[in-house]
């Protein structure tokens, strides 16, 4: 599977009658969900809606992006990657409060745009809508209670998803390290953070706390994450909405 918090688009527009009033812990959570839940699909989900498994090649900085349909069932996360990359012209026309009306829901929130980091990855998506006139792939259907606890940055948690990624040797990978010597590799990273800035992120990081290390490193071979919703994955996110997944220990 992190927006523009000064464009207007970034918004959350609540629909007129709608009763759902965010906050900035809610709209923290939102990004979060849509970062680390794509191919996020619950079993009981995918046996209600038609989905297939998506293999994207040639992902490293591939530009996507995220609509967010918060309705009273769920907030259904749907995923730009492997459509198309997001034109900037429909992007920033996006009305979501417009849309928030025409699809029903309390609100509508865009997470946006990204570009992935890996260099390939097989995920699971379902049915293709249009917002705006761009097209996105339904990617889960998250539980409105998940707003409550928020995400702070570099606060452990642990998304549930079907996602394999592969980040390939020879390639550098940014990551971010926690004080028990856990390492965690970038998924994508932030529009206003360009794939050449990010060797020199570290030096943006102002809140990462004592004992965490941000580095840049090549891979000397692949580098792959097969996630499982049976497995436990850990996850953070930075400052900067980015957001991170940890990797397995080896030997």
């Amino acid at each position: 599977m992190n927006g523009h918090r000064s464009a207007p688009g970034n918004q959350v527009t609540p629909a007129p009658t709608s009763h759902l009033r965010f906050h900035r812990v809610a709209v923290a959570a939102l990004i979060a969900l849509a970062a680390v839940m794509i191919g996020g699909i619950p079993l009981a989900e995918a046996q209600d809606r038609s989905v297939e498994t998506v293999t994207v090649t040639e992902a490293r900085d591939m530009r996507f992006c995220e609509i967010l349909v918060v309705k009273e069932r769920g907030i259904e996360v749907y995923n730009t990657t492997g459509t198309n990359d997001c034109p900037p012209e429909l992007w920033d026309a996006m009305d979501t409060g417009k849309l928030a009306e025409e699809l029903g829901a309390q609100a509508v929130r865009l997470n946006g745009p990204k570009f992935w980091m890996m260099d390939s990855q097989t995920v699971t998506f379902g049915e293709k809508a249009s917002f705006g006139g761009i097209e996105a792939r339904w990617a889960a259907t998250v539980d409105p209670a998940i707003l409550q606890g928020g995400n702070a940055p570099y606060t452990i948690y642990t998304p549930k998803k079907t996602q394999k990624m592969v980040y390939a040797k020879g390639k550098p990978v940014f990551e971010l390290v926690d004080p028990d010597g856990h390492v965690y590799v970038l998924q994508a990273h932030d529009d206003k953070l360009p794939m050449e800035s990010l060797p020199m992120l570290g030096e943006r990081l102002d809140n990462l706390p004592d004992g965490w290390q941000y580095r840049t490193r090549t891979l000397a071979e692949d580098l792959v994450l097969d996630l499982e919703p049976d497995q436990t994955i850990y996850a953070v996110g930075d400052e900067f909405h980015q957001y991170y997944t940890r990797v397995k220990k080896t030997k």
